[in-house]
């Protein structure tokens, strides 16, 4: 027993620190361009949980009145006063954890930027290290033997902790990161308590799917069949004991909701109500005239007005939209499923290929077609072969439904698919586990198959994608340009836009980005880049064209 215990502690101290290395060098590089000031753009959801942050620091703890957004893009709807009309009143913005954290680093800290940075990481280190030691466990279960299997608990922790997209979005202050950590523990869980349950457990875990709803309300479905897998684990204590394991689980679940609505119904705000966000989320992925890129469809503004923040309501009238087009949104619907299952990474707020051509570290680390083909492959083997228990392997579906209808339901972008790294690395554990095992066995036919089937996954993201697929974005040259301007030198800047000039034939909006390209070179006027006049050089230190 002694071993196995220090075999489980070698397990979870080796991915914690490997990942805390890696994942550390990578900030540490970020830190030393100023690709780490990408906050300082006013036209980002970072920079707006970082604005939210400091109107809640200084004094306004309810957000009332609530705080909102007005980025460039919602300009061509309408002005602030029309956005406040479609949003349900004093609703949180958006889910109101995340902001609130970032708000009390601010107060303890003084900015919350690089305190925020250095909290992600430690919980991708916990994330990963807890999965390794979930996936060891269920290793040494299934070869019952006296050790388990090291290598299929390594891959699939460092497979989670160093996803490059992963490790990407954790350099920024979005909530995307912490919700794939929370999500992992979520699954991993119950899989740690197969040999006993407890009531304190169930209220912890309550509380973490709790907060995790808070952060993200779209966790909510994971959340709960996380308690429900592990209030029916096997060796829970049956009769009274089991209803106890249950309630406190759901009472932890509760608590953080719970603080949700006090202050809801404090602010005249309907008690359950996560943010106004649904709405807007449901018009811009799902009328008419979407396409399943990050584009607004026309019209989005006409139906925000009739719908007045009611999200029932914006629903069905995104429904009636599509009369006379019947099968325009199931073809929609199946445009976004063929786009999440693509290895392109979408970019919104910032872009993957931009920082990964800049940070070459993320070039060495895996993306989503390394861990589809295997993870997915060993989820099934896991399945069919007993080692999931019926109510692990269902969680583990959820936890991979998650983020795929979040995705669905508004359009699918690289920081919301993040979260089905979680079940794929467990998975990609579990796949070595299988194939190593069947080797041991000389079963060679099987292992051929296994590595069959995870080859054809693998190859499948590799497809060409069915939306616009372009790794360059003039607006990112941009802002790349002001800040390596102000902080490095004019001629830096310049040679940034060059760059763009030079490599960036697969962007969208070419023919608009050579236009910005040239303006920035001619004018030294760097108020339509967007960026908060901290990140912007004096006059005096902007480039002029010779």
């Amino acid at each position: 027993m002694l071993s196995r215990i220090r075999r489980g502690r070698a397990v979870f101290a080796t991915v914690f620190l490997t990942v805390l290395l890696v994942r550390g060098a990578y900030l540490v590089l970020l830190s030393k361009t100023p690709l780490s000031l990408w906050h300082l753009w006013t036209q980002t959801d970072e920079w707006g949980y970082v604005d939210w942050s400091a109107h809640l620091a200084a004094g306004n703890w309810r957000d009332v009145p609530a705080w909102r957004s007005y980025f460039g893009w919602q300009e061509t709807y309408g002005s602030p006063e029309d956005w406040e009309e479609w949003y349900q009143k004093n609703a949180y913005f958006s889910g109101p954890l995340y902001p609130y954290g970032l708000a009390v680093l601010r107060l303890v800290f003084g900015s919350p930027v690089w305190p925020a940075r250095i909290l992600q990481l430690l919980l991708a280190c916990l994330a990963s290290a807890v999965l390794a030691l979930a996936t060891y466990r269920i290793s040494e279960n299934f070869l019952r033997r006296g050790r388990g299997d090291f290598a299929a608990a390594l891959v699939a922790g460092l497979a989670y902790g160093l996803y490059g997209p992963l490790v990407f979005h954790d350099g920024f202050l979005l909530r995307d990161g912490p919700v794939a950590h929370l999500s992992t523990l979520l699954l991993v869980w119950p899989l740690l308590a197969r040999e006993r349950t407890s009531a304190r457990s169930a209220f912890l875990l309550g509380l973490l799917g709790g907060l995790a709803i808070l952060l993200k309300q779209t966790v909510a479905p994971l959340a709960i069949a996380s308690l429900w897998s592990y209030s029916v684990s096997k060796n829970s204590p049956g009769g009274a004991k089991r209803r106890r394991i249950a309630l406190l689980g759901a009472l932890g679940l509760a608590l953080p909701i719970s603080v949700l609505c006090i202050r809801n119904i404090s602010a005249g705000v309907p008690p359950l109500t996560f943010d106004t966000r649904q709405a807007i989320g449901l018009v811009w992925g799902n009328a008419r005239g979407a396409d399943a890129t990050t584009s607004s469809p026309p019209g989005m503004d006409e139906i925000l007005e009739e719908a007045r923040g009611s999200t029932l309501r914006t629903a069905c009238l995104v429904l009636e939209s599509y009369k006379g087009a019947p099968l325009a949104l199931p073809k929609l619907f199946l445009k976004k499923l063929t786009t999440f299952f693509n290895a392109f990474e979408v970019p919104d707020n910032a872009n993957f290929y931009f920082f990964r051509d800049r940070l070459k570290i993320l070039r060495w680390l895996p993306v989503f077609s390394c861990l589809l083909g295997a993870g997915l492959v060993g989820l099934f083997a896991a399945l069919t072969r007993g080692v999931l228990r019926k109510e692990e392997s269902a969680l583990a579906i959820v936890a991979m439904l998650t983020p795929l209808a979040a995705c669905i339901l508004v359009q699918t972008t690289s920081r919301y698919r993040v979260a089905m790294a979680g079940p794929l690395a467990l998975g990609a554990g579990l796949f070595v586990l299988f194939t190593f095992e069947e080797i041991r066995r000389g079963r060679m036919r099987n292992v051929l198959i296994l590595v069959g089937a995870a080859a054809a996954l693998s190859f499948l993201p590799l497809l060409p994608s069915t939306i616009p697929a372009g790794r360059h974005r003039f607006s990112d040259a941009l802002v790349c340009a002001t800040l390596v301007e102000a902080r490095v030198s004019p001629a830096a800047g310049a040679a940034e836009i060059g760059r763009y000039l030079a490599e960036g034939m697969d962007d969208r909006d070419r023919d608009t980005g050579v236009s910005a390209a040239r303006a920035w070179l001619a004018s030294s006027d760097r108020s339509n880049v967007g960026l908060a006049p901290e990140g912007v050089a004096p006059p005096a230190r902007r480039f002029r064209a010779p």
